[in-house]
């Protein structure tokens, strides 16, 4: 490894270090969102008592509602102003999982990271446009895999914390961060953080496998193999002249997802997507 990678390879797995010690290093993070997780701890929560936690942040009230009426999750275009409706609507998977998006649409306003807006905005698009594929695989293929938007709303959050990392240590670190390592680091990055945030095991997996695309995995598809597709369609979707994304094998054959359906699921995408973009913008 040449010696101008040290650095990085020192902080990231410093970083690692400190995440498995249950330490998330986050500015600005919302306590609505430690709420809404203790809330569902409670084996006899209701979506009514989810949205009077829920209704203590407005603007996460209305992120909520705005959701549950997007044209991904409202077919039949009837209004919800409800919160109870909405959360019930939605299922507790997908409103823990745009309650963390939430704080961390949050963190970006922190006036440490003004530098970094633009990166950390170009990270929540694409990770919401991968949340929707996630969604969309999932029900397409029957999967009974509740943490799937999950998985792809939050599949980048190692990234984003090691982006936010890199400022709050400023001058102490003394080259660019080696994007090749940072590449290699990020999943593993993401699953400690989501571990610490007590996110669905399944999802902790599905981040923390996402690059590995060459893993012959027996057995019926799993999450990972969901995100990992979901991941390659967003791509796609992203840069129409990219001619990798869409290989056939690997994730793809074991959902049964020819070239044909990836196509048509990029299609269908367009209007959910920006809707989602709209509903749960920073």
């Amino acid at each position: 490894m040449p010696v101008a990678d040290l650095p990085t390879l020192e902080f990231l797995s410093g970083m690692l270090d400190t995440l498995a010690a249950g330490t998330v290093d986050l500015p600005a993070f919302p306590q609505v969102v430690i709420k809404v997780q203790e809330a569902f701890k409670d084996p006899g929560y209701t979506p009514q008592k989810i949205a009077r936690v829920v209704a203590t942040e407005r603007s996460l009230a209305d992120r909520l509602l705005q959701m549950a009426n997007s044209t991904a999750f409202n077919a039949t275009g009837r209004v919800i102003i409800d919160l109870g409706v909405a959360i019930n609507r939605l299922g507790a998977q997908k409103v823990y999982s745009v309650a963390l998006g939430h704080a961390v649409a949050h963190i970006r306003q922190d006036e440490s990271l003004r530098a970094i807006v633009p990166r950390l905005d170009e990270l929540w698009s694409e990770s919401v446009t991968v949340a929707h594929f996630a969604d969309a695989v999932a029900k397409r293929s029957s999967l009974p895999f509740p943490g799937a938007f999950a998985a792809g709303l939050l599949h980048g959050i190692g990234r984003l914390y090691i982006i936010v990392q890199t400022v709050k240590q400023g001058t102490s670190i003394q080259v660019p961060l080696n994007a090749a390592l940072v590449d290699a680091w990020h999943p593993a990055i993401g699953k400690a953080v989501l571990k610490n945030w007590q996110m669905d095991e399944a999802a902790c997996e599905a981040v923390g496998a996402q690059a590995e695309l060459n893993i012959v995995r027996p057995g019926p598809p799993t999450l990972t193999d969901v995100l990992i597709a979901s991941i390659r369609l967003a791509t796609r979707m992203q840069n129409s002249s990219d001619t990798e994304s869409l290989n056939a094998g690997g994730a793809f054959a074991r959902l049964d997802l020819t070239a044909e359906a990836c196509k048509s699921l990029i299609a269908q995408a367009s209007e959910e997507t920006r809707a989602l973009q709209r509903a749960l913008r920073p």
